[in-house]
């Protein structure tokens, strides 16, 4: 069996069990920064800017934010099994992700700083170059990511440190954008704008950290992957997956469905105009203090019923969120603040228990990017749905309705995919293991 190892510098790969230590977990985390900032702007900035300053109808907004994640999320089939299957000088990570971060920074610019009147054309070019880069980025991260640890306990360590670090990311960035819109009254078009410039330039910065300071697992010259097909077939078939692809679905279409939603809910529902990037920083402060705590908490109790108690959490904060009356304030905020002590816990042990499965196979074949891919597969399509719907059923709702089609789809989708989660979470568990000798995922803490 082959022998997972990973080293800084002069750092000895870790042991099982081992802890890994932080300034190790920031470094290669680094990446999430900028994951985070793509997101956070393509979800929940983009589709209002496109629509307010460049003019573009919110329907044909909903058909490229579908469009985009159906893309992505092709791209993660095959990227996922490249990563894992091609050997070059630079290793079998670190290629896709230089060439990715070279992508992102060409698409950024003219996307987020597209002028009034600009043609579908150059949106959807930008488009393509971003995301295409955005998953030759993600992907080979992720399954990189998945072989730091032979340990459980590591895992969700890991997962969580990826999790904590992009709401870092989250923080500073929203921190800078409520400053501008409350101190200097700055537009959402110089928002864009500056958007833009960061994360062309931070792309190059953030992935050369783990390029230069990290060594991949080597795989063993007699591993032979099938094609991809056949290859993501046979994943899909393993009945430890497909729970967390279910959960990982119904979380990505309310996720994506509430940040679209998010400044159409601030300031056109609840006329609370340039507060938006205030109110989102409430989540992620209350966020990076609870998630800590969450993940102490699943090394001592079976992670499904975390994640239960973490699925009704974000459903009983978003049924609150449809009742709180226009212009108030603290009372959004008080909100905000509530859900996002359990915001964020879905990802972390998801993560891990993808983790969990791709390393069991690991013994006998080195799957990690595909076992990634797979999963990103699922919630790049969900987002892709979520985001589109919520757009789409915005543009249809009429004027004297707009204020209610709003909150209706910010908060519904989130109480739906509870009341899913849960019922996935409850199905019997099977006692023993898969045909690969794998765990149930909810069954492991």
């Amino acid at each position: 069996m082959p022998t997972l190892r990973l080293s800084l510098i002069r750092c000895a790969s870790p042991a099982s069990g081992v802890r890994i230590g932080r300034l190790r977990l920031a470094a290669f985390t680094l990446p999430v920064l900028l994951f985070q900032a793509i997101e956070m702007t393509w979800r929940v900035y983009l589709p209002r800017f496109l629509h307010q300053d460049v003019g573009i109808a919110l329907a044909a907004i909903a058909a490229l934010v579908f469009g985009a994640r159906l893309l992505d999320a092709l791209a993660d089939l095959l990227l996922g099994w490249v990563s894992d299957t091609v050997d070059t000088p630079l290793g079998r990570r670190k290629p896709w992700m230089a060439a990715g971060a070279v992508l992102v920074s060409i698409g950024a610019p003219p996307l987020f700083m597209a002028p009034m009147g600009a043609s579908m054309t150059v949106i959807v070019s930008a488009s393509l170059l971003l995301h295409i880069g955005y998953s030759l980025i993600i992907t080979p991260h992720g399954g990189w990511g998945l072989e730091l640890s032979d340990d459980s306990h590591q895992r969700t360590r890991i997962m969580g440190a990826k999790v904590w670090f992009g709401l870092l990311g989250s923080l500073g960035l929203l921190g800078i954008l409520a400053a501008l819109e409350r101190l200097f009254a700055v537009s959402l078009r110089m928002e864009m704008y500056l958007l833009g410039w960061a994360i062309a330039v931070v792309a190059p910065l953030t992935v050369l950290v783990p390029i230069m300071l990290f060594r991949e697992h080597v795989r063993p010259p007699s591993i032979k992957l099938a094609n991809p097909l056949r290859l993501y077939m046979t994943l899909l078939g393993k009945p430890a997956i497909r729970p967390i692809l279910l959960l990982y679905m119904v979380t990505g279409i309310a996720d994506a469905a509430a940040a679209s939603s998010f400044l159409f809910l601030a300031e056109d529902a609840l006329a609370l105009h340039h507060w938006g990037a205030a109110l989102m920083l409430i989540q992620p402060v209350a966020a990076m203090v609870a998630l800590p705590f969450w993940g102490r908490l699943s090394a001592r109790m079976d992670r499904h019923h975390i994640l239960m108690a973490s699925y009704g959490w974000q459903a009983a904060c978003a049924t609150a969120l449809m009742f709180v009356p226009s212009a108030a304030l603290t009372a959004l905020a008080v909100i905000l603040a509530v859900k996002g002590l359990g915001w964020g816990v879905d990802y972390m042990l998801l993560r891990a228990m993808v983790a969990d499965v791709a390393r069991e196979d690991a013994e006998t074949a080195p799957l990690a990017a595909s076992f990634y891919g797979i999963s990103s597969i699922a919630l790049k399509l969900a987002m892709g749905l979520g985001g589109g719907c919520a757009l789409w059923a915005i543009s249809w709702a009429g004027d004297e309705m707009r204020g209610l089609a709003i909150r209706v789809v910010h908060c519904l989708p989130t109480m739906a995919a509870a009341l899913a989660a849960i019922i996935i979470l409850r199905r019997p568990k099977d006692s023993g293991s898969d045909s690969t000798g794998c765990l149930h995922p909810m069954v492991m803490n």
